[in-house]
């Protein structure tokens, strides 16, 4: 699995063959094929994987109950959060496969569906509904923002993506991006949930 991953986001999927992965690993095609039917059940395992590791971390902040919105502190929120983007710079399944995926999505139209959809389109779910089990605990339907969710949403996890992105290209950034990820985490709490 690792060294297919290795491939895939080195080469890109449709520059890998089963050969080629048999190769690396130093067995035969057939002896592959015994364990996976093709290459697109090897990305598949790939991908579960990663989806294992990232939940790992986005669990905590999906499942809160509204008792555990309403008592959510500014140190509790920030650590959740930043927790949950180390993983995703720092856990090398999810790096590979979002690298295979961006690498991916201008080559394969269903890549690229699931680029948009591990991305952007699950992320804006998680942070929406955290943000609105939020604004409905913290303010109890009084004095919230003149916001709308759409535009919270996207103020919020657009800047921590792009700062996620950055780090897969500039791992020298890492640093100073996890600084500004915290700060603006903490400028959106002090903000809008103070």
């Amino acid at each position: 699995m690792e060294e297919s991953l290795r491939l895939f986001s080195n080469f890109g999927y449709n520059a890998v063959g089963v050969e080629m992965i048999a190769a690396a690993v130093k067995v035969t095609p057939p002896s592959l094929y015994k364990h996976f039917k093709g290459k697109r059940e090897i990305l598949d395992t790939i991908i579960e994987q990663a989806e294992e590791n990232y939940n790992k971390h986005s669990l905590p902040i999906i499942n809160f109950t509204d008792e555990q919105l309403k008592n959510l502190t500014k140190e509790e929120f920030i650590k959740y959060n930043m927790d949950h983007v180390k993983n995703i710079i720092q856990d090398n399944v999810i790096k590979c496969v979002r690298k295979l995926l961006i690498l991916e999505q201008f080559r394969n139209e269903q890549i690229r569906l699931m680029h948009i959809e591990k991305t952007y389109t699950r992320t804006e779910t998680i942070i929406r509904n955290l943000l609105e089990g939020l604004f409905k605990n913290k303010h109890d339907g009084k004095g919230k923002p003149k916001i709308t969710t759409d535009h919270m949403v996207n103020m919020y996890y657009l800047p921590i993506v792009a700062m996620i992105n950055r780090c897969y290209s500039d791992p020298e950034y890492e640093k100073k991006a996890l600084k500004f990820i915290e700060d603006h985490i903490g400028i959106v709490w002090d903000t809008y949930f103070a």
